[in-house]
Order: C-alpha cells, then structure tokens, then sequence
C-alpha cells in the first residue's frame, strides 16, 4: 500500500488524502480540494502506515513498549498529577457528549454547561463545533497511531492481541464508544468529521488484518481463515458492542455479558490451538 499526497481533509483542516480514498472499493468519489501540500508532510498515522505498509523500522516517538497496552513506564520518584488545562476539560466534556448524543446532537452550549464554564469562555478556546470536533477526532488519532506503532508487538503473540482487546480496543471503554457513536452519525455525507472517522475505521481494520496476516504466516490461522475478512468482523462487532453497551445494557442490569470475551471468542475461533 503506498501514500497518496496530501490533501486537505472535508472540514477544511490540513491533512492527508483519507484511507478511504485508497482503501474503498469507491475511490475517487470523494470530492476533495486539490490544493497542493508539500509532499512527505504526512500526520503520524499517515506516516505510521506508510512504514508498517513498506515494512520500514522508524524511530518511535516514545519508549518501546505496546502503547495503551501496557501500563505506562515508571520514573524514579513520587510525581505530582497535574490538574487539566481549561482546553483538556472541554474536550473531554465534548467527547463524553459526543459518545452519548452523537456531534449533531450536542451544541457548544450543552458543552459549556457539562464543562461548567460560560459560552464566551468555550469560544475563546473553540471558535466553533467543527474546530472542537477535529480536536476530539485528534485524541481518537493518537489512540490509533499507539496501536499502529504496535503492530510488531501485537503480532508476537495471541496474548499480547488479547492485551490489547481488554486496553485500547475493549469496547466498554469511553474511546470505543465515542469511535461507534461517531461512526454510525458519518452515514450523513454532510458530517463534518465524515472522511477522518470513516479513515480511523479503516485504519483499525487494517491493524487487525496487519496482526493476524502474520499470525497467518507464523502458521497461527485456521485453514483458509482470511485476515481481512476476520479483521473486519471483529472489529464491526467491537463498534456493535460498544453501542450495546450505552443502549441495551443499561435495560439489562440483571443480564451479565462480557463485551471483551465476545470479541475475543470471534478472533479465537480462527486461532489455532
């Protein structure tokens, strides 16, 4: 899979041609500005891909180890936890309302109130819902690009991608949640985030099919199992659990279902051993 060259994204911020562009069976519907950008400017999770795809070792940004898998190295010493900046409590008033009543269903005032802070104050900090909306849509990313630079060690081992379906994938997780309530709202073409989430997708798909094509060649697969195609159905049915979890859970208090060990049941079932 090579890189295409930039482009900006629908909602007028500065990024790389979407994966959906060069992984949909419908390539080149898309209407995108062609404005030149200048070439090798990708983002890191177009950068992450471009090396996974042509099997180049970068240097990684942080100390190697499976990001938002394992806990995070210790330092020496007692640390003091810092309080959140005013920007970091209105994203994450905005993603939690975002997960719960989607982006067109949330205002900036919904937000301000959930943040405690006043509608003159949240513009000072977001000039709008679009521009609040790529930030939140920046922290899904970075959730991402951790997992991409964590193929090699996905790939070592069916424990290490159960690891990872209990951490950074486990759909009860508010990440997840927000990445399904997102996802379903993009059915709208005129969705402002519409080509970064529908790429996000795509790009944990294509995590997935990364991981178990070298559980394919390690001889770890099934006969005849195809990794895109369990890579697709498990994560769809981790975005579909996700959803179940803030819609029919809740109705079901007495029920105990495990969202994580449903997910793994689908992947394990093209494991060997």
């Amino acid at each position: 899979m090579t890189m295409s060259e930039l482009s900006p994204l629908a909602n007028g911020r500065p990024g790389p041609t979407p994966l959906a562009m060069f992984l949909s069976d419908r390539a080149g519907e898309e209407v995108i500005d062609p404005a030149p950008q200048p070439v090798g400017d990708y983002d890191p999770i177009s950068r992450a891909l471009r090396a996974l795809s042509q099997g180049i070792t970068e240097p990684a940004d942080e100390p190697e180890e499976i990001r938002n898998v394992h806990t995070p190295v210790e330092t020496a010493g007692p640390t003091t936890p810092q309080a959140p900046s005013r920007r970091e409590e209105i994203l994450d008033g905005a993603a939690a309302l975002f997960a719960e009543r989607g982006y067109h269903g949330s205002s900036l005032r919904d937000i301000s109130r959930r943040v405690g802070i006043s509608h003159p104050g949240m513009l000072h900090h977001f000039a709008s819902k679009d521009v609040l909306l790529g930030s939140v849509i920046d922290r899904l990313e970075a959730h991402a690009k951790g997992l991409l630079d964590s193929v090699e060690e996905l790939s070592g081992s069916p424990a290490a991608l159960d690891a990872a379906l209990a951490g950074p994938w486990d759909p009860t997780q508010h990440l997840m949640g927000l990445l399904s309530t997102l996802a379903a709202e993009i059915v709208n073409p005129e969705h402002p985030g519409r080509f970064r989430i529908a790429r996000l997708r795509l790009v944990h798909e294509h995590i997935l099919e990364s991981v178990l094509t070298a559980y394919q060649e390690a001889g770890r697969l099934v006969p005849d199992a195809d990794p895109a195609f369990v890579a697709r159905s498990a994560f769809s049915l981790l975005l579909s659990l996700a959803v179940r979890e803030q819609s029919v859970s809740p109705l079901q208090p007495s029920v105990t279902t495990d969202p994580v060990e449903d997910v793994r049941r689908l992947v394990h079932h093209y494991l060997k051993g």
